[in-house]
């Protein structure tokens, strides 16, 4: 990625904010183009830049954003930030973005996630007894939820697509959901009200 003067790319990004936020765009060259070629409205600007800018701004955006849920705190960003993730994966993918509705589809019982808690405990016992070296342990449990994940995903892709490419999306978009789930379990139960 090659580098911008840090004001032009501020002055950009405030730019898109207050065009978008008009539900306009901003003039920019080949924005006409664009229009004439039936893209949506909000998009034109986005449509017309070249790759080098529209990777710089997006790089610019991620990087304000996390400034601005540091900044804040809580468990606000990353959530948000796994949920662009995982609409971004399913563009990628070529569906419409819902990360909500994948989040609430998560199936797992928590009597079966503390059934897998315990299994996989036993095996790590078994293969490494209790003097095991943590980072050793890590490792075979990251295996293994690499392993499940992918064996799901290729389990799970609809008949026709093939490719590990393919897989490992797939596998990541479900590993992005369960994470993002995780967060949304702790943030609920952070709510007034509920239990612990």
């Amino acid at each position: 990625m090659h580098t911008m003067p840090e004001q032009r790319l501020f002055d950009a990004l405030a730019t898109l904010s207050r065009a978008f936020s008009e539900d306009g765009v901003p003039s920019m060259p080949g924005a006409d183009a664009v229009a004439e070629q039936g893209a949506d409205a909000p998009s034109l600007a986005i449509a017309a830049m070249d790759d080098e800018t529209r990777e710089v701004l997006g790089e610019a955006a991620l990087a304000v954003a996390f400034g601005a849920f540091a900044a804040r705190g809580g468990d606000g960003g990353p959530i948000q930030t796994l949920i662009a993730a995982m609409g971004l994966m399913a563009i990628r993918s070529g569906e419409e973005p819902d990360p909500p509705a994948e989040i609430l589809g998560i199936t797992a019982q928590d009597a079966q996630v503390e059934t897998e808690i315990d299994r996989a405990g036993e095996e790590i016992d078994r293969r490494f007894g209790r003097d095991a070296v943590a980072q050793e342990v890590t490792a075979a449990l990251e295996a293994r939820l690499l392993g499940t994940a992918i064996t799901l995903a290729g389990c799970t892709l609809p008949e026709g697509v093939d490719g590990q490419a393919v897989v490992r999306l797939h596998a990541a978009r479900c590993l992005a959901r369960l994470a993002a789930g995780l967060l949304a379990i702790d943030a609920a139960g952070a709510l007034p009200g509920s239990e612990g």
